[in-house]
């Protein structure tokens, strides 16, 4: 990645400065950077009255809120995030990792049903193996997801999709069905579905934006093949939320086999065959070059890989 600074003194921005820049943006604090770097809070202030100089720019600016980047902070805070990290993992490429005795932080952006289906043992085991290891999760934003990975803001990207973002390397974890699910006492619905009724009833779709999500794009797709399409009732922002709207209406939905057999017992769902062929929705997780030597990351794909595999041999 190219980096490029506007500096007065760009010759004193040593790793020092930029471990300090980082902390600063991140933490938007001066103590707390401070104690992030195990420095003294007037030592900070000083890094940042040099920083302020060194890009002639405020940097942080105090609100109603507390302490805010600037534009121009903001602008440079991937940069110097992905500067650091190739640098540490260019130092630290031999280094064995020790999960028990780290204290570092992962990013993993999954979805709302691989989270559902996967974090629960990933952050278990984590635990048992890394106690200190934090994990943050959260859900990605599937069109940007090699900007994500590539600037940093996602170490693995985990989801159901049917290829990789071009530019990622990729392994498979979960092979599923998907199955479509209706209310325990549906009015047109019992046992089995044919596809008359599949097309009859209307559907509650997953969004993602402002399109449906790998397997809603699946389902139309087939359904493309036949030359139908389905009637929407309603969009729902999740596929963990399908099944609560299911539960209560008429409508229809087609989600993971995982989701829907948790979801049948809790709400009384019925879980069915879907009337066309849909192939399997593979979970897969995703990342980008710039952590694939990094030791820390290779081995939390290791156990990504291991949790999905008890996953899938679980009943």
């Amino acid at each position: 990645m190219a980096v490029s600074f506007r500096l007065m003194n760009p010759k004193h921005l040593d790793l020092h400065m930029l471990r300090c820049l980082h902390a600063l943006i991140t933490d938007a604090h001066v103590t707390r950077a401070a104690e992030r770097l195990g420095m003294t809070q007037p030592t900070m202030s000083s890094a940042l009255a040099r920083l302020r100089t060194m890009f002639s720019d405020p940097l942080l600016v105090r609100t109603e809120k507390g302490m805010m980047p600037t534009p121009r902070a903001l602008e440079i805070a991937a940069a110097v995030q992905s500067a650091l990290e190739l640098l540490d993992q260019a130092l630290a490429h031999d280094a064995p990792f020790e999960p028990a005795r780290s204290a570092i932080h992962f990013d993993i952006a999954a979805s709302e049903s691989a989270s559902f289906v996967l974090m629960p043992r990933l952050v278990r085991r984590v635990r048992e193996l890394a106690p200190q290891v934090e994990l943050r999760i959260h859900v990605p934003d599937l069109l940007r997801a090699r900007q994500v990975l590539e600037e940093g803001q996602a170490d693995i990207l985990v989801s159901f999709t049917r290829s990789a973002p071009a530019g990622l390397r990729s392994r498979p974890l979960l092979q599923q069905q998907l199955k479509v699910i209706a209310a325990g006492d549906h009015p047109g619905v019992q046992g089995s579905i044919s596809l008359e009724q599949y097309l009859e009833w209307p559907h509650a779709l997953h969004m993602i934006g402002r399109t449906g999500s790998a397997v809603e794009v699946a389902v139309d797709a087939a359904l493309a093949m036949a030359c139908r399409r389905r009637i929407i009732g309603a969009w729902v922002p999740s596929s963990i939320s399908s099944p609560a709207v299911v539960a209560k209406t008429d409508l229809l939905a087609t989600v993971p086999e995982r989701v829907a057999s948790f979801f049948s017992g809790v709400l009384g769902l019925q879980v069915l065959d879907p009337p066309l062929p849909l192939g399997d929705a593979q979970l897969s997780m995703y990342w980008h070059d710039r952590v694939h030597r990094s030791a820390p990351h290779r081995w939390l794909r290791d156990v990504m890989v291991q949790v999905a595999e008890q996953v899938q041999l679980a009943p």
